[in-house]
C-alpha cells in the first residue's frame, strides 16, 4: 500500500480498518453512514466494500465467506472476524485500495 508506516503506526491503522470492516461485515455498523476522521476516501471506500463482500448470508443467517463456518448473530460474526480472519480482511483492504488505485486516476496513494 504504498510507503510503511512505523510498527505501531501501522498496527494503530490496521486495528481501525479490520474494526470498521468487521463491524460492516456484521451489520452492527450501517455502511452508508460509516465515516472517519482518520481515514482517507480511498480507504473508507475501501473499508465499505471489503465490508460489503463480507456480508453472506446463507437462509438468512451470517455466513464467513473466508472459511465457511455459520451460522453467527452480528455480534458473533463480528468477533469471529476479528479473531480469526484479521489479517485476511487488513490484505482484503489492501487489494481493494490497489484496485481503486488503478481505476481511478484521482486516487493516491
Amino acid at each position: 500500500m504504498g510507503h510503511t508506516l512505523p510498527r505501531s503506526r501501522k498496527t494503530w491503522f490496521d486495528a481501525i480498518i479490520a474494526d470498521h470492516v468487521a463491524r460492516i461485515a456484521s451489520g452492527l455498523e450501517d455502511v452508508e453512514t460509516f465515516d472517519s476522521r482518520v481515514l482517507a476516501k480511498h480507504v473508507i471506500e475501501a473499508v465499505k466494500r471489503t465490508g460489503i463482500s463480507l456480508r453472506k448470508t446463507k437462509d438468512g443467517l451470517l455466513v464467513c465467506p473466508y472459511c465457511g463456518r455459520a451460522p453467527f448473530t452480528k455480534k458473533g460474526y463480528y468477533l469471529h472476524l476479528l479473531r480469526s480472519h484479521y489479517q485476511e480482511m487488513i490484505d482484503s483492504v489492501g487489494h481493494e485500495i490497489e484496485r481503486l488505485a488503478s481505476a481511478s486516476k484521482d486516487v493516491e496513494l
